[in-house]
């Protein structure tokens, strides 16, 4: 399977109460290897799943680490370093409950090209990272990726990314992108934005008639599979909620370990909710 999104550096803030504008409040702070590409990458390879990612670091002692620690891993890496560019940096601010906001420099992520994206070849499976789409210098690159891994006869999954620069960068033309994917995985607020649909069951419906199967992850009440005329429903694991950076992606790795190997769509969202469970008890994506 390849991988293409983002590797950046996690530096993960879990506050110990709610955010203090102007004063000070004690947080329990780490950094940690992150990035949706590398994110799913990593989880595919601890469940058995062969894996290349393809992506940008800068030539940095941050870019030189995350290097490392995929290799470490076991992750397969098709990772070009940029002179002169800095690699992703991602501060994760988490309130009480798991809750967080992101501040994102992704830095040497931007400078993706076709030429860096390996073919996943036939029968083989593409995974694109929505924010690969989202901006426009390393556009061309997943566009390409995607036109490819359809040429080879692969099947492809697609995560949207997040809300915010989705709506900037336009409903109607990501859908215009993205048409042909065969699997699409939205959490419940991307899937009303990219429909228009205020229940998140129409808006997975509504998805499903444009894409092959789309698998919405709804937080704490599961996740839902729509494919055809059938939507699904599977419920979350329980789970002391740290932290949720990252569950989307340990969801995706789930799924994908199992549906790419033909499972059921109940299984694999089992296998989904499973692993994003694990991720949400502790600080970082991983």
């Amino acid at each position: 399977m390849v991988v293409v999104g983002d590797l950046a550096t996690d530096v993960v803030a879990v506050l110990s109460g709610e955010p203090a504008p102007g004063s000070d409040r004690p947080a329990t702070i780490r950094s940690r290897g992150g990035g949706a590409g590398a994110n799913v990458a990593v989880h595919l390879t601890a469940l058995g799943v062969p894996v290349v990612l393809a992506g940008c670091v800068g030539d940095d002692a941050s870019g030189a680490a995350l290097v490392a620690e995929l290799t470490a891993a076991g992750v397969g890496l098709a990772v070009r370093t940029v002179p002169g560019a800095a690699s992703g940096t991602i501060v994760s601010l988490v309130e009480p409950g798991g809750q967080r906001s992101m501040l994102a420099d992704r830095g040497a992520n931007f400078d993706l090209r076709a030429d860096d994206v390996p073919s996943p070849g036939p029968e083989g499976h593409l995974h694109l990272s929505g924010y690969t789409l989202l901006d426009a210098r390393p556009r061309a690159a997943g566009l390409a990726a995607l036109a490819a891994a359809r040429s080879a006869g692969c099947t492809v999954s697609l995560d949207p990314a997040s809300t915010g620069p989705l709506r900037g960068y336009g409903v109607d033309r990501w859908l215009a992108d993205t048409a042909g994917v065969d699997l699409l995985l939205p959490n419940a607020d991307e899937a009303r934005l990219l429909t228009g649909c205020a229940d998140v069951a129409d808006a997975a419906r509504a998805l499903a008639r444009r894409h092959a199967a789309v698998a919405v992850t709804l937080g704490a009440d599961g996740a839902l599979w729509a494919s055809g005329g059938e939507l699904l429903h599977r419920p979350a694991r329980p789970a002391d909620v740290v932290d949720t950076t990252g569950a989307g992606d340990a969801f995706t790795a789930g799924l994908l370990s199992v549906w790419t190997a033909g499972g059921d769509p109940a299984a694999a969202l089992d296998a989904g909710l499973e692993r994003a469970a694990a991720v949400v008890g502790r600080p970082g994506a991983r």
